[in-house]
């Protein structure tokens, strides 16, 4: 009643603003589409009556099954009358106050309202007597289609309550009277919402009790149908439990209760669990069903936890000590293995130690190994399938380690990238170049191309190449090479430095300069020798050519 009254004042309030702005002794006539449209609905919802009166005769003269279809029919089309005269009632007071003059349809809305509300109150009644609970000892397929049938009709139902609310939404503002309505609402509302609550636990004991008995016949099909049918009815439920609250708030009830419920079976996280109330009422429950549970099962627990900790920091220790000791193996010199190679067997060592410490300590909660590891092997091969690129370059982060074409700290020339080796993994490699560029490689790039390791051997030759003129001693020039190349004391002595008159060019004699150096003393051996050498042969007089192109001119005899 209250919320009609405000309703009602709230219509008023809008109206009489309305009448400030514009003046109510001359309203706006309703432009000519608008009152066809009235007119229009009016006379279906005429015709519907007609029809329901219809239904109503051959309902009287009928009995059994046909009675039965014929009066869901007859409610079906009564709801969707109301809907209309509801939806029409709405558009007519809006435009009334819009300062539209819909006097004689008002009048009319107003009338029909008032014959149709006790109606809808009396279809409620009809529509919840029609709710049957299925048999519980129906086999698990009729039992999922009767619990089909059972809250299709539920909504049906909820669905007149949303209509009968909408009628209390709009009573007020034609100024009718909707206390019984408003009663009725509060109390059907509050017994159906207790019905339903009581419905869901029983469901949530059904499906407990089922559970228990899956795992103890987990192959007997029966009971896992009927598991199954047992957890569907709970979610839909559910779902009726919160279109009740639902409307339950839109009429201001008390709905805390049956949406801690919800949220109980549920777990969503809405709104309701900024309720105060609600929240302090789950945490109550929460923590007697926790002290309960430490109070059972507490010093057996207690004891299981302590011997997993005591497993789990014991091997993680002797993990350290594994670690340790494979470390000092691998660096004592008797292994020549690579920086990579060396890390992986280390961390491999170490993880492993873990893991088994992992398996003992869960074997220790009653968790069959065999299953697990047999789920370990499935999971293993689904990923790896999906991972079939980086499993690639994990397969060329092993060959590499395997075969060890360089190692950390090698200038290495692969996968088109030319750097010194920073880091490696299983996966990829990274570089620095010479300009001081972080590269990172896959490793199936690299293993699937050439691989030039240019710090591989503790020596390399430089190979620098001269030309001098044609006109030039090449005597005194190789004389000059040798001077120069003996005299830098980075060559060396074994191998003997190469120098021999190599080719004779289009605009040049060219030398070839192939001395031997550490690998370490490569790059500035070749600069320094191309530097001495020039400054020496242009003090010998000795010319270092550019091409050039002679060009003849035969004239032809005129004739």
């Amino acid at each position: 009643m209250m919320v009609a009254i405000s309703l009602a004042a709230f219509a008023c309030s809008f109206s009489a603003h309305a009448q400030d702005v514009a003046d109510p002794a001359v309203p706006t006539p309703l432009t000519t589409e608008v009152a066809a449209d009235f007119d229009r609905v009016f006379a279906d919802i005429e015709l519907q009556t007609e029809d329901i009166l219809q239904f109503q005769t051959r309902i009287d003269t009928s009995d059994g099954l046909t009675a039965e279809v014929l009066e869901i029919r007859r409610d079906r089309l009564w709801t969707s009358m109301f809907q209309s005269s509801l939806a029409l009632a709405k558009d007519i007071a809006d435009r009334r106050d819009d300062g539209q003059d819909v006097a004689d349809y008002g009048d009319r809305i107003a009338v029909l309202l008032s014959s149709i509300a006790p109606q809808a109150i009396v279809l409620i009644q009809r529509s919840r007597s029609r709710i049957a609970f299925p048999i519980e000892s129906a086999p698990a397929d009729q039992f999922v289609l009767d619990d089909h049938e059972l809250f299709r009709q539920v909504g049906a139902t909820d669905a007149l309550y949303r209509a009968l609310h909408a009628y209390l939404e709009i009573a007020g503002r034609f100024e009718l009277d909707d206390t019984a309505a408003t009663d009725f609402m509060t109390v059907s509302l509050a017994d159906t919402a207790a019905n339903r609550s009581v419905f869901m636990e029983l469901a949530i004991n059904e499906v407990d009790t089922l559970r228990a008995g899956v795992a103890t016949l987990p192959t007997n099909t029966g009971l896992l149908d009927r598991l199954s049918a047992a957890e569907s009815r709970v979610r839909m439920t559910a779902n009726a439990m919160q279109e009740i609250v639902t409307i339950m708030d839109l009429i201001g009830l008390d709905t805390r209760q049956y949406r801690q419920q919800i949220l109980t079976v549920t777990g969503e996280i809405t709104t309701d669990v900024l309720d105060v109330g609600i929240m302090a009422n789950l945490i109550s429950e929460w923590g007697a069903a926790l002290f309960s549970l430490i109070a059972e099962k507490g010093p057996t627990s207690l004891f299981q936890l302590l011997l997993i900790v005591g497993i789990l920091f014991a091997f993680v220790q002797l993990s350290k000590l594994v670690e340790k000791g494979v470390e000092r193996a691998l660096s004592s010199g008797r292994f020549q293995v690579s920086h990579l190679l060396r890390r992986m067997i280390i961390a491999s060592a170490r993880n492993l130690v873990v893991f088994l410490g992992f398996l003992i300590a869960i074997s220790q909660l009653g968790i069959s190994l065999g299953p697990l590891l047999a789920g370990l092997g499935i999971a293993g091969f689904i990923v790896g399938f999906a991972l079939q690129d980086a499993l690639s370059n994990f397969a060329s982060g092993i060959l590499i380690l395997l075969y060890r074409p360089f190692d950390v700290g090698d200038v290495v020339d692969a996968g088109g990238v030319s750097g010194k080796v920073s880091h490696m993994s299983l996966v990829n490699t990274t570089f620095m170049t010479f300009d001081n560029q972080k590269l990172v490689v896959p490793n199936n790039k690299i293993w699937s191309s050439v691989i030039t390791n240019l710090t591989a051997q503790k020596t390399r030759r430089v190979d620098l190449l001269f030309g001098i003129s044609y006109s030039d001693d090449i005597e005194k020039a190789e004389a000059v090479f040798h001077e120069v190349v003996d005299a830098y004391e980075a060559v060396l002595d074994d191998p003997e430095p190469l120098i021999k008159l190599h080719e004779l060019a289009d605009s040049s004699v060219n030398f070839i300069v192939r001395p031997w150096v550490n690998t370490d003393d490569y790059w500035d051996t070749y600069w320094d020798l191309t530097r001495q050498i020039k400054l020496r042969l242009d003090e010998e007089g000795i010319s270092i050519p550019f091409p050039q192109r002679d060009v003849h001119i035969v004239e032809q005899p005129s004739k």
